[in-house]
């Protein structure tokens, strides 16, 4: 039975790992698995971002926290100045309850590992 339950407990930890939006910014666009741009308006954006600074608060899509190296990371980005170079427009928000994915189908773009 522990090891049914610590099996069950490895998955529930690996899916929310893969879910959550820890990055590290990189210096390269060739070293960045997720090229964002940053739009001034929600309506134009794919994914509404709300940043936080504990690891316990990111649980949701649209919840990022930027991590001190790659190892803590789940993607690693760069900021882009040309919205043809990126794979994703985010727009900033000020309240955690309009983070979220407005583009379906972008969100591959979170499942890394």
């Amino acid at each position: 039975m522990y090891r049914f339950s610590f099996f069950l407990l490895c998955i529930v930890f690996l899916t929310y790992k893969a879910q959550a939006q820890k990055y590290y910014e990189v210096s390269t666009i060739d070293s960045a698995q997720v090229k964002v741009f940053a739009v001034d308006k929600p309506e134009q954006a794919d994914l509404l971002v709300f940043f936080v600074y504990e690891a316990k608060d990111v649980t949701k899509i649209g919840y990022w926290m930027q991590v001190s190296s790659k190892k803590e990371a789940n993607m690693l980005l760069i900021f882009v100045d040309d919205e043809k170079n990126s794979n994703i427009k985010i727009c900033l928000v000020d309240s955690p309850n309009q983070a979220g994915l407005k583009n379906e189908s972008k969100k591959d773009l979170f499942k890394l590992e």
